[in-house]
């Protein structure tokens, strides 16, 4: 036991996860030049239509771009492999336990604030549009922190559950609950130091193209505003969300290794 305490303690430093995060969209640079493209078409397409319901259409294309982004990135942390390589290392079967696993922890994490929004405004999803008006402020500061309080429940006691179906090693949920249990402030440190502080730096970036812009990015009847602002600003969010997601896989990844030595031990 003792000799099991001193092998973790004395075990090389990892990287942080900023390095690790960018270490990853390099090595995954296919995956990244894939959903990068993929995600603006998606940020453009906002303005070329506008139809009722797009925004569910876009959070299903959501769903589908950023799943194969994070399992770009956690086989890239679990085996070193990056691109179609990495695919050939992991049975189908586990592929497919990633991905019901990973669409539920989405749902999970939507459904509470998508009933608070529907419930306040009538919409389980607002479009741009619906977010500039006044009268959904109220409902967009309830669901966004609904949406912070599930995430934070889903990434520190569940999300483990995705690097163990691709490792195979066929721990459930209680598994996972225990592992977020000894990695709780590891997790929560890691995220206020790795997405909430990118979430704040884009946040700045974006409100600065605003002001030295100054131009709308909603137009007088109600539309995005396809403008050099708007652009930018959409261009830059994008980006920001690919970093952003590539460190939540880092701290997943980690937090999964992490509790389970913490277990064993």
């Amino acid at each position: 036991m003792a000799q099991d305490k001193e092998t973790v303690q004395t075990s090389p430093k990892q990287p942080g996860i900023w390095k690790t995060s960018f270490v990853a969209i390099l090595r995954c640079w296919a995956s990244t030049l894939i959903v990068a493209i993929l995600m603006l078409a998606m940020a453009f397409w906002q303005f070329a239509v506008s139809f009722s319901g797009q925004v569910y259409v876009i959070y299903v294309l959501g769903l589908v771009i950023w799943g194969y982004f994070a399992l770009s990135l956690f086989a890239w942390l679990q085996n070193g492999y990056a691109g179609i390589a990495a695919f050939k290392e992991f049975d189908v079967s586990r592929v497919r336990l990633f991905s019901g696993r990973y669409i539920v922890l989405q749902l999970l994490d939507t459904l509470p604030a998508s009933l608070g929004l529907f419930v306040l405004s009538g919409h389980f999803m607002l479009s741009p549009e619906d977010m500039a008006k006044i009268e959904n402020l109220s409902a967009i500061g309830i669901s966004s922190i609904l949406t912070f309080v599930v995430l934070w429940i889903v990434l520190v006691f569940f999300a483990t559950l995705l690097p163990a179906a691709l490792i195979g090693d066929g721990s459930g949920v209680g598994r996972a609950v225990a592992r977020g249990r000894k990695t709780v402030w590891y997790v929560t440190g890691r995220v206020l130091l790795g997405p909430v502080l990118m979430l704040f730096l884009g946040s700045m970036i974006v409100n600065l193209v605003q002001t030295a812009g100054g131009q709308p990015l909603i137009s007088s009847d109600g539309a995005l505003a396809f403008n050099a602002t708007s652009v930018i600003t959409m261009v830059v969010s994008s980006l920001q969300y690919i970093v952003i997601g590539a460190m939540i896989v880092v701290i997943v990844s980690r937090a999964y290794r992490l509790g389970e030595k913490r277990l064993t031990v």
